[in-house]
């Protein structure tokens, strides 16, 4: 008897057999475009192409697809195990960019899995690097607080009969010289730090997502990119913010287009400007997806900070796993958001 296995909405469920399928169809719990799959297939394929799901009536041994004398998965019995499967699982190849839109949803509901199946280490990523993040900002606070107090018991009174706006602007600004170099210093500190732990985190994301092995200190390895994401990410920012200068719109068409050059530079090992031509050939059809993806981040963000805050510790690793299955999609298609069959094993672990 073969097990059949059907992903819908980025659920994937089974096994079940045949019978249950045809059940499914003619109560709705199954559409065409949903995928399905067995140990005689290939790959997963859209429930109207296997025939006999939406036929009043056949056989299951009927509708089995014959097997393919080049199947990996081919055995002599019909007996399935997920052990067989994985080891005899075919590496994924990446599909042609923009031909298989990304599913919001699926990227999302994939995302929180993927969290919460490994909620111990990516729970800690998380805190330790809020936590230093916050540590350096509050350290950065005090400390100019310190020097503005300073500066203003020493800095003196406006000479007398200074009252044009644009004078008085500009004596401040050399009076407390001091405070406001240290604000653009520890700010570009901050920054850099922010970026530094952002590549870390990337390479940690990718391999989780990719089921790959991940650690803690991942987190801290993103060294010998931090350079080139640095100026990356500077030159990503200027120009959306000039694009949303222009009306708005220009920014966000710019920020979908191009928002993939960090994991692009992590995953590739990519330069600068091959890094932002590589994200805006796989975003070609998913730049309006992309965006209702970012919608709903920040949704979930606003409920990580409804939830006194604390909610954004599980917010924070939901919304970026969210986004690294969407930049697998893109590369690999639907089965990016999927195990195999029966396992907890991402089908990425094969590219």
């Amino acid at each position: 008897m073969n097990e059949w296995y059907y992903a819908r909405g980025g659920q994937q469920s089974g096994p079940v057999s045949f019978e249950k399928l045809s059940e499914l169809a003619k109560t709705g719990g199954l559409s065409g475009k949903d995928l399905i799959w067995n140990s005689t297939m290939k790959d997963w394929t859209p429930a109207e192409q296997i025939q006999g799901i939406f036929a009043p009536a056949a056989s299951a041994a009927a509708v089995i697809p014959p097997p393919d004398p080049s199947n990996p998965y081919a055995a002599p019995t019909s007996a399935w195990t997920a052990d067989s499967q994985i080891s005899a699982g075919v590496a994924l190849e990446e599909i042609t960019p923009g031909s298989e839109p990304i599913n919001v949803g699926a990227c999302v509901k994939r995302g929180f899995d993927l969290a919460m199946r490994n909620i111990g280490i990516v729970l800690g990523v998380t805190v330790i690097g809020i936590a230093i993040i916050y540590t350096l900002s509050a350290i950065s606070q005090g400390i100019g607080m310190a020097i503005g107090a300073a500066g203003s018991v020493a800095t003196p009174e406006p000479p007398a009969g200074m009252t044009d706006p644009k004078e008085l602007f500009i004596y401040g600004m050399q009076q407390s010289g001091g405070s406001l170099w240290f604000i653009i210093v520890s700010s570009l500190i901050q920054q850099a730090l922010a970026i530094f732990l952002m590549v870390g985190a990337t390479q940690f994301g990718l391999n989780l997502v990719s089921g790959r092995e991940v650690s803690i200190g991942m987190l801290f390895g993103g060294g010998k990119k931090f350079l080139p994401a640095f100026g990356a990410t500077i030159l990503y920012w200027i120009m959306v913010y000039v694009g949303l200068i222009l009306l708005i719109f220009p920014g966000i068409y710019l920020a979908m287009r191009y928002g993939q050059f960090m994991a692009a530079m992590v995953d590739r090992n990519l330069g600068v400007f091959e890094a932002f031509s590589y994200s805006s050939t796989i975003t070609k059809n998913n730049r309006l997806n992309l965006f209702l993806l970012a919608l709903l981040g920040i949704l979930i963000a606003l409920a990580g900070c409804i939830a006194l805050c604390v909610g954004m510790i599980f917010a924070y690793p939901v919304i970026m796993l969210s986004s690294v299955v969407a930049y697998r999609w893109m590369q690999y298609g639907h089965r990016a958001a999927l195990d195999y069959p029966g396992t907890t094993t991402p089908m990425l672990s094969k590219i």
